[in-house]
């Protein structure tokens, strides 16, 4: 559901509202938390035993073009997972629940690049929505007690809101849908056997955006 919204979005804005010489444009930043509020797939009966530690630094960088009360852009997004692996990852108790499948303990980092696409709605806030494709690192199980690093990519979809609380700064908040099932590297198992985990993730993120 969330894919279809942001594609219709996304067709929408840019038949109806191109770039033309009236457009103004700046680059800006931002930084705050990410929180993973729905598990991947595939954990089943598993999940009681995954990493707990969701929260994430979450940085981004961007480029917009404003249009009258639209504007769009590209903007590149990363998440780093301080306390989101395993202490241990050779011998972690927290990953033993693997039976027949793998799939991913924990998360490393997340990138993502994306088109932003929104309207003004008054006089300091703002919706949006995203759409881009997205990498995820992270540890994937592959026997009990045993983890190794895997890489996966996918589509990413986002859906926001923004209020100007300064002159050049806004305060953000967004929910991003993560479907990530093109295994990119696979985890590797003692013997040699790869293995193919997917990803999916729901993620709340908040951050402060500062325009320059």
């Amino acid at each position: 559901m969330l894919k279809k919204m942001g594609l219709c979005l996304l067709a929408g804005n840019l038949a109806a509202y191109p770039v033309n010489a009236e457009s103004t444009a700046k680059y800006y930043f931002g930084t705050g938390f990410s929180y993973r509020i729905l598990g991947s797939h595939g954990l089943r009966d598993e999940k009681r035993y995954i990493q707990r530690k969701r929260a994430s630094h979450d940085m981004v960088l961007g480029y917009r073009l404003e249009n009258g009360r639209f504007f769009y852009g590209p903007e590149i997004n990363v998440e780093r997972f301080r306390r989101g692996w395993f202490t241990d990852t050779k011998a972690s108790q927290s990953c033993e629940a693997i039976q027949q499948s793998s799939y991913y303990c924990a998360r490393r980092s997340t990138y993502r690049v994306r088109g932003i696409f929104g309207r003004k709605v008054g006089q300091n806030a703002e919706v949006y929505a995203a759409l881009g494709m997205g990498v995820m690192k992270g540890y994937g199980a592959i026997r009990q007690g045993r983890t190794s690093l895997g890489i996966n990519a996918g589509v990413t979809v986002g859906l926001g809101v923004q209020y100007r609380i300064l002159k050049n700064g806004m305060l953000r908040a967004e929910l991003v849908y993560d479907n990530y099932d093109l295994v990119v590297q696979h985890p590797t198992g003692l013997d040699g056997e790869r293995y193919s985990p997917s990803y999916e993730a729901t993620t709340i993120k908040v951050s402060y955006i500062l325009n320059f």
